[in-house]
């Protein structure tokens, strides 16, 4: 299974520098992980979220968990 801290520790690497921050971890026991991220005053975009969905998926392995992923805009 892979950890909620793990996928946190992550997305923070990803977003330090950036005006965006972390709202929420979720991963279920299937790993279906779910990543919510705002921006202070709004205004997170689609390429905001496939960034970084595309950044975590780099650093997980699927050959040694497979895995859902799902980055989405808290208020969306």
């Amino acid at each position: 299974m892979i950890l909620k801290q793990t996928i946190e520790q992550i997305a923070q690497e990803h977003l330090q520098d950036t005006e965006l921050s972390l709202v929420e971890v979720s991963v279920s026991e299937e790993n279906d992980i779910e990543v919510i991220i705002t921006r202070e005053g709004g205004g997170v975009s689609i390429d905001d979220c496939v960034a970084l969905s595309r950044f975590i998926e780099s650093k997980l392995d699927r050959d040694k968990e497979d895995f859902s992923l799902m980055v989405g805009s808290a208020g969306i």
